[in-house]
């Protein structure tokens, strides 16, 4: 599966988990945080999507990913990103 469409993915789980991706472009790296009750997670769309989606990963595992069913392809982007066992 390709970078893109491991993106999509992971723009769709964040959906299904209730999280709301914000992306903007500036001096910052991006990350997860709360907007008043609001589960977000900020990303800066001028840096390279392998980066985006990492940023991504990192906000949703914060937020428990292993609740949530995982295509094989990006369960092992996630683990390899993260070098952790889901």
């Amino acid at each position: 599966m390709n970078t893109d469409k491991i993106f999509e993915y992971l723009l769709e789980l964040a959906e299904r988990m209730g999280i709301r991706i914000v992306k903007g472009k500036g001096d910052f790296n991006g990350g997860d945080c709360r907007v008043r009750e609001d589960k977000v997670i900020v990303i800066n769309k001028i840096k390279p999507i392998e980066y985006q989606s990492k940023i991504i990963v990192e906000g949703l595992a914060n937020h428990g990913l292993s609740d949530h069913y995982l295509i094989p392809a990006v369960r092992s982007y996630i683990e390899d990103k993260l070098n952790i066992k889901i």
